[in-house]
Parts: structure tokens; C-alpha cells; sequence
């Protein structure tokens, strides 16, 4: 399976995750109160950081090691981590059995989803999101008069199908081969993004009890929607990880990388910043209040981009070091200014803006080439953003077309070009619709031309 194509189904798996978490959230807002939404949020966001603390980076490593060396047995290796790692943190959490279940299941759903990520085999994934929110949408209005446990628990479902599926799929069995080096390579990354784990929910659980629970469902409803504008660069970044591990040369991958990302995504985030009020009335006119702390996040997640591009170059040469230091140092900031600004939804997004600065700033430290190629794409960035951003703030329906005017000027002004279009395209579409569809693609492109 081609780079483009693998980083395709994982874009669809994000798109439906993404939409079966905003058809879920739909029906929950109408079943329930936004306090019992701000409980889900909680539960959930608890369960998210036992799952990433427990995997000590072993699932990233994977992904890092099993390409480069093409050597099967880390894999047997990662999922012996796995099991130990799913059986500790089910002691953990006995407490609360609805969290127990969605830790469980999502550290071994991380390894399963790492694993096929690393043989650039993700359609399995997009299979089992798909029929995993497929089963949360259909069972939120019939769990929802039982509570706030019984609607996060839905949250296992995609989970504990990539794990099944995985099984079925993988001959892979547990061995404890080449742990040292797993774990090793695994904790450089595992701290830093434990921390930005952290840096990442506890907006969530530190408004959840220095506020009120509404405050924490606000917070998460700003991040699911915000997540929305870089959903469709997954299919750059998803797997661009084990991709530049098995090159030798990864500079001008990362650069061109960089640049799709940021030209797929700065409309939709200028349409979040600026319209992200009329989207959020959809759920019910009290969700507005989340409109402040969406643009802050949809801003945050843009720049966020380039981060993780920054990030995965320094990663895949080895350099574990600089990554730790980058992600300790960003991350801490938002975790202590959370404490500090985590009254409301607003400082909660304030903080995690803050410690994505800190971020860019370290890596584009460290990466100076890719990191001077997106300033320079900067300023026609901002010109492509302005359409979507004008049409949005009147209403969600002219966001559409000023979407679409944002696009082709990103092809106008040469931040996107046809060939890089054509070869994305040919990767990712089936041979007989792309022949179908190449003809008109060249004729609009003439016309942009």
C-alpha cells in the first residue's frame, strides 16, 4: 500500500470518528444535560491518560523500528509490552469500572492500531471505526437515561473492534523481543508526549474541578470540533512517522509535508475561528459559550501541524533527546497554566495555545531548513485563509463555497501544485476512478491556471 493511500484510510478513519463523535454528541446534548456531558468528558479524559501513561511510547517505537529494520519480532515484542501494560492498568482502575474498560481497551487498541500504521496496512483501522461509531451512535439514545458511565463506556467500542480485528488480521504472538530497545526508544517520545497528553486533557479534568462540569464539557467539545481542521492532513502526517524512518534522505519529505498539511488545513480552521458560533448552536444555544475557546484551539491545532512534522523529523534521526526536551518544555507550561487560567474554557484553550507556541519555537530550533520553508509559506497561507474566514462568520452554508475559493487559491498561488495534486490523487483514488476523474481535475486546474 502506498504512503498516500495508507495516510487515506486513516483520514477516513479520522473523518468518521470526527462525524460519529459529532452525531454522538448530538443526540447526548438532546438526551441529557450539559453537566452530564462535562461527566462523560471527565471519565473519558481519565481513561486517556492511563491508556497513554501505561504505553510508555512502546506503540511509537514500534512504528520507528519495525520499518527501519524490517525485523517482525519487534512487533512481538510491542504486544508482549501491551499485554503487561493492559493488565496493570486494569488494577489501577478498578475504582471506576467504566474507566477500566476504556484504558483496557485502549492500550491494546494502540498497539493494533500502531502495528498496522507501521506495515502501512490501515484499512483495518478505517473498518473498525467505522462500524465502532457506527454502534456508539445507535446505542447513545438507549444508554443515555442511564447516565454519564454508561454513555462514556461507548467510547471502547472502535477500540475493542480494531483489537478484535487485529487479532484476526496479524499472526503476531507476544514475545518479550528486543524490550530494552522498544522501551528505550519509546520513552523519548513517551514522556514528552505523556506530558503533552497531559498538556492536552487536563484542560478538561482541571475544569472539571476547579470550575463546573459544564465548563469541562465546553472544553471538550471546543477540542472534538477543533480537531475537525486538521483532520484531512492525516492523510499526510499518519503515517509520515515510519515513512521518513526508511528514508535516507528526509529533509525535503518533511518540507513538502509541512506544506500540505497547512494548505489543507488553514481554511477549515478559518472557518472554526471565525464561524465556529453558528457551528456549535447546532448542538443547542448553551454551547455557544464554547465558541471563544474553539478559535483558540482551531489556531493552536494549525500551528500544531507544523510541531508534529518538526517533531517526527527530529524523531526519525534519532534523536530522542531533543525531542524530550521540546515536549517536557511545552507541555509543562500548559499543565502549570492550567492550573492557573483553569477556571475557564477560555484559559484552558489560552494554555494549550501557549505551550504549542513553546513548541514550535524549540523544534523550528532544531529543524531550522523546515521550519524557514513554513515562514516563508506564511503570508499566502493567510491569503488563502481569507474567503473561507469572510463567508463562515455570516453563516455555515456560505462557508462552503468560501472554502472551496480558499482551496483553489491555494493552487493559484503555488502553494499546492498540480503535480503534487495529481500524484496524491493517483496514489490514493482506485485506478479506473482516477482515469475517470483525472480529465476534469486538468481542465479545472487549466481554468486556475
Amino acid at each position: 500500500m502506498s504512503v498516500y493511500k495508507a495516510g487515506l484510510w486513516l483520514f477516513l478513519a479520522n473523518i468518521t470518528a470526527q462525524l460519529g463523535g459529532y452525531v454522538f454528541w448530538f443526540i447526548a446534548a438532546a438526551s441529557v444535560r450539559a453537566s452530564a456531558l462535562g461527566e462523560v468528558a471527565y471519565t473519558v479524559t481519565i481513561a486517556t491518560i492511563l491508556t497513554t501513561l501505561a504505553t510508555l511510547g512502546v506503540p511509537t517505537a514500534m512504528m520507528r523500528l519495525l520499518p527501519a529494520s524490517s525485523n517482525q519480532r519487534y512487533a512481538q515484542g510491542a504486544m508482549a509490552h501491551a499485554l503487561v501494560a493492559a493488565t496493570a492498568t486494569a488494577a489501577i482502575a478498578l475504582w471506576k469500572p467504566s474507566i477500566a474498560i476504556l484504558a483496557v481497551t485502549g492500550v491494546i487498541a494502540n498497539y493494533y492500531t500502531a502495528y498496522f500504521q507501521a506495515k502501512l496496512d490501515t484499512k483495518p483501522i478505517f473498518n473498525a471505526t467505522l462500524a465502532g461509531q457506527a454502534a456508539r451512535i445507535a446505542l447513545a439514545p438507549i444508554l443515555a437515561p442511564y447516565g454519564p458511565d454508561a454513555l462514556a463506556t461507548t467510547y471502547a467500542i472502535p477500540g475493542l473492534l480494531i483489537a478484535l480485528y487485529g487479532v484476526v488480521r496479524s499472526s503476531v504472538s507476544p514475545k518479550p523481543f528486543g524490550l530494552r530497545e522498544l522501551i528505550k526508544a519509546g520513552i523519548s517520545v513517551w514522556l514528552p508526549n505523556a506530558i503533552a497528553m497531559l498538556g492536552t486533557n487536563l484542560g478538561v479534568v482541571t475544569a472539571y474541578n476547579l470550575a463546573q462540569p459544564e465548563e469541562a464539557g465546553y472544553v471538550y467539545i471546543a477540542q472534538v470540533l477543533a480537531n475537525a481542521a486538521i483532520a484531512p492532513t492525516i492523510i499526510i502526517t499518519g503515517v509520515l512517522l515510519p515513512y521518513l524512518s526508511s528514508l535516507a534522505e528526509r529533509e525535503g519529505v518533511a518540507k513538502k509535508a509541512n506544506k500540505l498539511a497547512l494548505a489543507m488545513s488553514t481554511p477549515l480552521a478559518a472557518v472554526l475561528i471565525l464561524g465556529g458560533r453558528h457551528i456549535l448552536a447546532l448542538l443547542g444555544p448553551q454551547y455557544t459559550e464554547a465558541a471563544d475557546a474553539l478559535a483558540v484551539y482551531a489556531t493552536a491545532n494549525t500551528l500544531l501541524l507544523t510541531v508534529t512534522v518538526l517533531s517526527s523529523l527530529v524523531y526519525s534521526q534519532g534523536k530522542y533527546r531533543h525531542v524530550l526536551i521540546g515536549g517536557l518544555a511545552s507541555n509543562a507550561a500548559r499543565v502549570l497554566l492550567y492550573i492557573l487560567m483553569g477556571t475557564s474554557d477560555i484559559g484552558v484553550a489560552a494554555s494549550f495555545l501557549i505551550g504549542t507556541v513553546i513548541a514550535l519555537a524549540y523544534y523550528s530550533a532544531i529543524a531550522k531548513n523546515v521550519a524557514k520553508s513554513a515562514a516563508i509559506l506564511t503570508p499566502r497561507l493567510v491569503a488563502i485563509a481569507m474567503p473561507a474566514a469572510a463567508t463562515s462568520a455570516i453563516g455555515i452554508l456560505l462557508a462552503i463555497p468560501g472554502i472551496a475559493i480558499s482551496y483553489a487559491l491555494a493552487v493559484k498561488m503555488k502553494i499546492v501544485t498540480r503535480r503534487e495534486i495529481g500524484e496524491i490523487a493517483q496514489q490514493v483514488l482506485p485506478n479506473p476512478l482516477y482515469t475517470k476523474i483525472a480529465p476534469l481535475g486538468a481542465k479545472i486546474l487549466d481554468i486556475l491556471d
